[in-house]
């Protein structure tokens, strides 16, 4: 009675020296961004992006103690799986990380799965919403490097962000934002904050927004709530991005005299640069500055409720 959970992320770097070769590796995946300009062109731009960037964003690094914290959370979100797994079913559960683009990579945890130990094997993606710029990437490269004979217990969860016990984890934080706020929920406007694709996604048919605007449709509607509104964060480069953007928003929130906000990172299940500097050390620090009433709602990192919803998720049919 022995099973296993192999979950995959983006991955992030865990030292100053590592940022350089994580963005090469990001922006050389013409998966997750084409530039639209050929593979060998598109490795010498990412060059250049990547050790431009790195040097910019060092700092930034720097404030989150020189590294990325989602491998931590992501290890630590996963022990508590494994505990709370073996307590409710009476079976062990293996828990394996992969990533995209740093260490661990997926293609290296996969070299050290025997598939015959297992009785059920479960795959995830830590993306709530599919794209095949996330999602797709991570299971492009399982399949791509799984050694896994045909598998009758094998199960791949590709997107969950419908799923009641991970939306109920954003409920709760959603509601403790407007407590901290100290309003009323009905009285807070909530922005949505999502990471931004390139519009090109939306052409080729990508499920990305559609899962976006399905997941905040569930939570406004358990909320019966009527004041909120969607942005996009995170671009980068050159070509056309989803929008609005989040500051954007933001500024036009604050100028209009909204307040009582709350900001949502809907896309992100975890903190790293685009939650604790983007968003907390940037935008919402700068609408505070304008004297916004504004707050951001937990994100889930490694919770105890989180954990008890990956395995709800696994396990839904």
């Amino acid at each position: 009675m022995h099973d296993l959970l192999f979950a995959m992320y983006m991955g992030g770097p865990d030292s100053i020296q590592s940022i350089q070769p994580f963005l090469y590796n990001l922006f050389t995946d013409r998966d997750i961004i084409n530039f639209k300009i050929g593979r060998i062109p598109q490795q010498w731009l990412a060059k250049i992006i990547s050790t431009k960037r790195s040097r910019k964003i060092a700092p930034e690094y720097e404030k989150m103690g020189g590294g990325s914290p989602q491998l931590k959370y992501m290890q630590s979100l996963l022990e508590k799986t494994e505990f709370i797994y073996h307590e409710k079913y009476g079976r062990s559960l293996d828990t394996r990380i992969g990533m995209c683009y740093y260490h661990p990579y997926i293609q290296d945890t996969l070299k050290s799965i025997d598939p015959e130990e297992y009785d059920h094997i479960y795959v995830i993606s830590m993306y709530p919403h599919y794209s095949y710029t996330t999602s797709g990437a991570c299971f492009k490269r399982f399949y791509a490097n799984m050694n896994m004979r045909p598998f009758e217990r094998f199960k791949a969860i590709t997107h969950w962000h419908l799923n009641e016990s991970y939306n109920n984890c954003l409920l709760k934080r959603i509601k403790s934002a407007a407590e901290r706020l100290e309003v009323d929920i009905n009285d807070a406007y909530i922005l949505f904050s999502a990471h931004s694709l390139p519009e090109y996604t939306l052409r080729e048919g990508d499920y990305y927004a559609r899962h976006i605007d399905e997941q905040i449709k569930l939570l406004t509607d358990r909320l019966s709530h009527s004041n909120y509104s969607l942005a996009y964060q995170s671009r980068t480069g050159p070509m056309k991005w989803l929008g609005p953007e989040t500051r954007d928003v933001l500024k036009n929130l604050v100028a209009k005299g909204v307040d009582n906000i709350i900001v949502v990172p809907i896309s992100f299940v975890s903190d790293h640069i685009e939650t604790l500097i983007e968003l907390d050390d940037q935008y919402i620090k700068e609408a505070k500055a304008s004297g916004a009433n504004i707050i951001r709602s937990e994100s889930l990192n490694d919770s105890d409720d989180f954990a008890e919803a990956v395995i709800d998720i696994i396990l839904d049919e």
